[in-house]
């Protein structure tokens, strides 16, 4: 792509900025009708993509360098009917547009501009209102339908549908939302409850790869004032790749600001088993997590470090975009294309600064090291990486963000991809809602 998909985002989100137009929430009787649509697009430039080779960690082919923009639109609407003594119905639909032109991605999922229009959600619900008034307002929704889900900050569960391929917009990835999908939950204050049965989807047509993964379980936590511990086990059914069927997954995970008289630390971890299925799997992912914010210093800069650990047989399944840089997808050049949550040991250091209440800045180092070393590999360093990011509230409906990352391979990396170069990316984003 030409830079002139650096200026097109850049304009777009100056057209943002000025506009005041809005989609207002109606009355039509007695139910209530809330209109959205959110409008995003993006510009990426990465140059040595795989280390400057030409396929990518899964086989596919990549240009050695790239630009490209990616663009969508997703219309929706909510309904929520009128409160009675029996509770409140409400449903919801939306669609996604997206287009990608320019060169193809590092990780080989984007070729030949591909553009689509697709349904994303439809679902219908019920809330019980106060007809369990002991238990609180809205105590128990039910719903079912297309619809997104996500579990604490989506390290086990976050994202229904890989955005790959045809889809277009594989980084933005707007598309998020499960199939299929029975969820009653529990909200008693204290206490929150799901059960849940889910049906996640991956198309990547390049290499003639579908797959549909059903999971089926229960979530429970207890939040206080200190943090949230939780637990959550569910069964992968009825999946397409037989390596993903009939497994039990076990989690465990606690976070919060345990410490009263440091309420400036702030902890966080999370523990996943995967037992059984065809394979016979015996796998593990987990993470433990430290920040401590200088509240009372100019900017109230916040350090963080995480240590992440995936065995080489743990399978990351359905994890999600945590909504910050680094939660899930740990680096915009590795973890977005190179090493998917399996087999990799992460060391992450992060400094994040507030100049402004609409502006934020991030600083992030990683160091990557393979669990299990490859065939033919003999080193387990894959490499090293820094991500500085700026994310930008220009209005309450418009964000614009901008990243830029330099990777560094490890002599494992130079083994598995054959080239040594350094890898480097420039992406922004702006998003528009209303």
């Amino acid at each position: 792509m030409k830079v002139s998909g650096r200026f097109l985002a850049a304009s777009v989100g100056a057209l943002y900025a000025s506009s005041s137009f809005a989609l207002d929430s109606f009355q039509l009787g007695d139910v209530l009708v809330e209109p959205t649509v959110t409008v995003g697009a993006a510009y990426l430039n990465h140059k040595n993509q795989a280390f400057g080779g030409r396929t990518s960690s899964i086989g596919l082919e990549v240009d050695r360098s790239s630009s490209r923009f990616e663009g969508f639109v997703l219309p929706g609407v909510k309904v929520t009917g009128p409160q009675t003594s029996y509770g409140t119905f409400f449903g919801g639909a939306s669609a996604v547009g997206a287009m990608t032109r320019g060169g193809s991605d590092a990780g080989g999922f984007t070729h030949d501009n591909p553009e689509s229009v697709g349904l994303e959600t439809a679902y219908v619900g019920w809330k019980s209102a106060d007809l369990f008034a002991s238990l609180g307002k809205d105590a128990l929704t039910i719903s079912a339908g297309r619809q997104n889900f996500m579990i604490d900050n989506g390290f086990l569960i976050g994202d229904g549908h890989a955005d790959q391929g045809k889809d277009a917009a594989a980084w933005i990835g707007p598309r998020t939302a499960y199939t299929n999908t029975l969820i009653a939950q529990l909200n008693t204050g204290k206490v929150h409850a799901d059960l849940f049965d889910l049906t996640a989807n991956a198309d990547l047509d390049y290499a003639d790869y579908k797959e549909r993964l059903r999971m089926r379980g229960g979530n429970l936590e207890w939040r206080d004032s200190l943090g949230t511990l939780g637990a959550t086990y569910y069964h992968t059914m009825d999946a397409d790749n037989a390596a993903r069927d009939g497994i039990d997954v076990y989690d465990l995970r606690a976070k919060g600001t345990p410490f009263t008289a440091l309420p400036q630390v702030s902890l966080a971890g999370e523990y996943v088993w995967e037992k059984g299925g065809d394979n016979d799997k015996s796998a593990h992912g987990w993470y433990a997590q430290a920040t401590y914010a200088f509240s009372d210093l100019p900017w109230t800069p916040a350090v963080t470090y995480r240590r992440t650990q995936y065995s080489d047989d743990y399978d990351p399944m359905t994890y999600g975009y945590g909504g910050e840089y680094g939660t899930w997808y740990q680096g915009e050049i590795v973890g977005e294309y190179m090493l998917f949550n399996s087999n990799v040991n992460i060391d992450m250091l992060k400094l994040a600064v507030q100049p402004r209440q609409d502006l934020g800045v991030g600083l992030m180092g990683y160091r990557f090291q393979l669990d299990k070393k490859p065939d033919g590999v003999s080193s387990r360093d894959f490499a090293k990486e820094v991500d500085l990011y700026v994310n930008w509230t220009v209005t309450p409906a418009v964000t614009l963000t901008a990243v830029y990352g330099l990777t560094v391979p490890g002599e494992g990396g130079k083994q598995m991809f054959g080239d040594n170069d350094r890898s480097n990316l420039f992406e922004t984003l702006v998003t528009w809602t209303f």
